[in-house]
């Protein structure tokens, strides 16, 4: 990357790639403030303000439960930047599984990201309904950050979904997932779900954040 190119997004975003998706729609890998990020037409798809809200999630968790993981899995992959912050802010080493139904993401997240270098992740092209309905892998932590633009599917939300969820988690394992609540009906399903949540695992907890994002966290 340009040290010319990187000064001049300070001041303005510098457009690196465009392609239109089959599945995700109008996908750009944009330089801004020194650093590549993914957006979809009307959301940050990875890295920018997604990254930082994953990784005040996973900060909730804490650092020392963080370590004690061996497994995670990841639905809704994107660009790839929950796995950097796994990797290079927590320090952990924690087998990934990461599950996007895109190939294009994956394609840009591999270009322009070099997310295939990350050491102990397997990363499958499947749609992630599909995948935790036929898996028979356990997890210490699942992660699911599933949207399409700004929208996000009626089956995350479902208690089917969920069941099999925790059928996916080891003893103690958490899930952390990624909301967005920009209407009044948003955040009363929010609200909704998590009054089904509770009977079905032994702990919950949301934090809201950037205005627009709640992360409800549960432990199995």
């Amino acid at each position: 990357m340009k040290l010319l190119n990187q000064l001049v997004s300070f001041i303005y975003p510098l457009k690196v790639k465009t392609i239109q998706s089959d599945r995700s729609g109008a996908l750009e890998v944009t330089l801004v403030n020194g650093k590549l990020v993914i957006d979809s037409e009307n959301a940050n798809y990875s890295y920018g303000s997604l990254q930082r809200v994953l990784k005040k999630g996973l900060s909730y968790i804490g650092k020392q439960k963080l370590k004690q993981l061996n497994s995670i899995l990841i639905l809704g992959v994107a660009g790839g930047s929950v796995i950097k912050t796994l990797r290079e802010d927590f320090k952990l080493e924690a087998k990934i599984t990461g599950v996007e139904i895109d190939p294009d993401v994956i394609e840009l997240a591999n270009t322009h990201f070099q997310l295939y270098k990350t050491p102990n992740l397997e990363l499958i092209t499947e749609d992630a309904f599909k995948y935790i309905k036929s898996t028979n892998h356990t997890y210490d932590l699942i992660i699911i950050d599933i949207f399409n633009d700004t929208q996000m599917p009626h089956e995350l939300f479902e208690i089917w979904f969920w069941n099999l969820i925790s059928n996916q988690l080891n003893s103690k394992g958490i899930c952390l997932f990624n909301t967005l609540y920009s209407t009044k009906k948003e955040l009363e399903r929010n609200d909704k779900l998590k009054a089904l949540l509770t009977p079905l695992f032994s702990n919950l907890e949301s934090v809201k954040t950037n205005q627009i994002n709640e992360i409800i966290l549960v432990e199995k």
